[in-house]
């Protein structure tokens, strides 16, 4: 497809686009990952209603890791092809924290919490994406989705 062509009412302006940003693990600048996801959702052709759902997917992946800290960065991978969005995010240390992961400081308490709200991000994933999951790789915590344009959730 040429630069500028005209799709269902949908100027495309390439078949495929990757867009990358980090972040401080912080819940206040989430909204720019949730920013990234619209745009690339309207630029994959999503409706109003997917590009809400691909934005609140995101959220949820961004909770998913449990509580945000100053000492932990998030890394989004935003890739668009055709009318696929797929979007990884990575939970790293932040460049004086190293390669430990999860830091200590949290109560059995939180973990429990968290777990569960856990459990209640995987559920709303699964009304909002076609489909997602989760994996650890080079020893860091993944999460991951894809949405496609025109599919129901479910």
């Amino acid at each position: 497809m040429a630069h500028g062509d005209l799709i269902e009412g949908v100027v495309r302006t390439s078949e495929r686009e990757v867009i990358e940003i980090s972040i401080p693990g912080s819940v206040d600048l989430v909204v720019l990952a949730r920013f990234t996801a619209a745009t690339i959702g309207a630029r994959a052709g999503f409706d109003l209603d997917e590009i809400d759902d691909l934005r609140l997917a995101v959220d949820e992946l961004s909770v998913s890791f449990g509580p945000l800290d100053a000492e932990s960065r998030l890394r989004y991978t935003f890739l668009r092809e055709g009318d696929t969005v797929n979007v990884r995010c990575t939970r790293e240390p932040s460049d004086e924290e190293g390669g430990g992961g999860g830091g200590p400081g949290h109560s059995e308490r939180d973990l429990i919490d968290w777990q569960q709200a856990r459990e209640l991000s995987a559920q709303l994933l699964d009304e909002l994406v076609t489909t997602h999951g989760r994996e650890i790789a080079n020893g860091r915590s993944v999460a991951w989705l894809t949405k496609e344009r025109g599919t129901g959730a479910g």
